[in-house]
């Protein structure tokens, strides 16, 4: 009896051992890139002006993301897309990365042999009565490439001088008025040429997804909006570098990403720059939308540059990629907004790490 169990040990390890080497080893991630700025200055400040129009008559006046032709630089176009996320406009090339009803958000390409400083913007019309509303135009920036505090206030300060004198544009043109030709700036921001930016020819794509929630937005929110909240329904072990958690500029360890956008039910990250690395403009926008006052609808975009990659082969397979990691991460969040619990492995496992490229 005694040979049978050492028998059947024998054999049960060396079985065990078999399996072990058999398994096949995932290789570990390797370490991503230094980034870019390691000790950033981020800094933020809100505009607003108030008018005498709802916000729906305000946002169908100068919400457009070419309309900053009629209240600031004249002569915008649309370098690609339709407006909506991922459209480039003729302004320094910016991009449009962030969208509401009533809002969107926009940033700048990495310029080569140049320090990136993060720059996004937020217009948002936000509704205070029926017959009334407020622009709200926030700024998010690094400042830290800036010689000194001097320096930096300075720069500050004609930002507001200039952008408050737009925000009193769009607010007569909200209000159905006319500016006179010498309201607006007469030439625009010069926009890099091809050479002058790390990607000369950029190819800009907007993933959008979208789930119901049988919960209204403010539960919804709630449960799932919080910036580090993805630790629950996308990559586990999210934690607040710096910031405090919600306000623009703070950090969590999910790739690094950096809040950059956001409105009452909605976000918009990003992740910064590294060395030695193609940037790709990854951006997500998650916001949770009312439809009925037990109803929502969690939209899911994500923003990129993918013309890195070799071909629209690889390019349809990066975008599938994508949608089905995060459709299932909208479905977590659907889960979890009801009132119910994720089963074990519902979250990817060792998936808080950045790629190496430190974009996801």
């Amino acid at each position: 009896m005694r040979q049978i169990v050492v028998l059947f040990l024998a054999t049960f390890a060396a079985t065990a051992v078999a399996q072990q080497q058999a398994a096949p080893v995932t290789p570990p991630r390797p370490a991503p890139a230094p980034l870019q700025v390691p000790n950033p200055h981020y800094e933020t400040f809100a505009l607003t002006q108030e008018v005498n129009a709802p916000a729906d008559v305000v946002w169908t006046r100068v919400g457009k993301f070419c309309d900053i032709g009629k209240w600031a630089f004249p002569d915008c176009k649309l370098l690609a897309g339709d407006g909506g996320y991922a459209s480039e406009r003729s302004i320094v090339n910016e991009v449009l990365v962030g969208k509401t009803d009533h809002s969107y958000t926009y940033t700048q390409p990495v310029r080569k042999d140049a320090k990136y400083n993060l720059y996004h913007a937020t217009l948002e019309a936000v509704p205070v009565s029926a017959k009334t509303s407020r622009i709200v135009y926030t700024f998010f920036y690094d400042n830290s490439m800036l010689a000194d505090d001097a320096a930096r206030a300075a720069e500050i300060a004609a930002r507001k001088k200039r952008f408050t004198a737009f925000l009193l544009n769009m607010k007569t043109l909200g209000e159905t008025g006319k500016l006179p030709a010498s309201a607006k700036e007469g030439t625009q921001p010069p926009s890099p040429t091809p050479d002058q930016l790390q990607t000369p020819n950029p190819h800009y794509v907007a993933l959008p997804m979208t789930i119901t929630v049988n919960a209204p937005a403010d539960a919804v929110w709630a449960r799932v909006g919080k910036y580090c909240d993805i630790g629950e329904w996308g990559f586990p072990n999210c934690t607040i570098l710096s910031g405090d958690g919600s306000s623009l500029g703070t950090v969590r360890s999910i790739g690094h990403e950096v809040l950059v956008g956001k409105t009452r039910y909605s976000y918009t990250y990003t992740q910064p720059v590294r060395e030695g690395a193609i940037y790709n403009l990854y951006h997500g926008s998650l916001e949770a939308v009312p439809l009925t006052d037990k109803t929502s609808r969690l939209n899911y975009t994500l923003v990129y540059d993918n013309s890195n990659l070799a071909d629209d082969a690889a390019r349809d397979k990066d975008l599938e990629n994508r949608r089905t990691r995060f459709t299932k991460m909208l479905e977590n969040m659907k889960t979890l907004s009801e009132g119910g619990t994720l089963p074990p492995g519902a979250l990817g496992a060792g998936a808080a790490g950045p790629r190496p490229t430190g974009q996801r």
